[in-house]
């Protein structure tokens, strides 16, 4: 785990943002790592599928 990772400083790339299933989806532009938001949230990693 990088100190990024563990400070959460995660920054979404808002001009590569788009809708995708009923949410939009993005990158942390700084570690490159999936992020979503639903409508009138805020923005967090996505879930890993296990």
């Amino acid at each position: 785990m990088s100190l990024h990772d563990w400070l959460g400083t995660h920054a979404p790339d808002l001009r590569g943002s788009h809708w995708e299933g009923g949410r939009f989806v993005t990158r942390c532009t700084i570690c490159g790592k999936a992020m979503v938001k639903l409508p009138g949230l805020s923005w967090k990693l996505k879930a890993k599928r296990t």
